[in-house]
């Protein structure tokens, strides 16, 4: 499985759980007519949420690694590859024609796309003199409260980890 590489966080905390969000990377060229000029081509880079069904356009693509996942810590997806796909195509076009203003609507070829599996490590950690679980996204390196992420706080009530 290609995952996103665990970047090590600087902390006195042991990990509490590992997970994985489970997200669909896919490349596209999208040739369009802009106003003014000649027709251009743009590769551009997408990211599905396949378990909240959110797609975005990424600057560059990702370094990813080859690695052996537990299924038992991945987020179950609620869309298919499939799905993610469509979704991909609906959002370039709706992207090419109502923000870059292509003169007609855009030919949108997908180019490749596998499944990414970003790395969320998951710490109790001591917030305003309360224990909190704390959610670390590696990619970002970002810390926010679990509680934030209904998603994430429904996997780990299933694996007994909070209440």
């Amino acid at each position: 499985m290609k995952a996103i590489p665990i970047r090590n966080r600087r902390t006195t905390n042991p990990r509490e759980l590992l997970l994985y969000y489970p997200y669909l990377f896919s490349k596209w060229n999208v040739e369009y007519k802009p106003f003014i000029g000649r027709k251009k081509t743009d590769l551009r880079f997408l990211m599905t949420n396949l378990v909240k069904g959110e797609t975005s356009i990424l600057d560059q693509r990702l370094e990813t690694e080859e690695t052996e996942i537990d299924p038992e810590i991945i987020l179950s997806q609620k869309w298919t590859q499939n799905k993610a796909l469509k979704e991909g195509h609906e959002f370039l076009r709706r992207h090419y024609i109502h923000k870059i203003r292509s003169w007609s609507v855009p030919r949108i070829n997908q180019v490749e796309s596998f499944l990414i599996y970003l790395s969320y490590e998951i710490y109790l950690e001591e917030v305003k003199k309360k224990p909190q679980l704390v959610l670390y996204e590696s990619i970002s390196e970002q810390i926010d409260r679990v509680d934030r992420y209904p998603e994430i706080q429904k996997f780990l009530k299933t694996r007994g980890v909070c209440s």
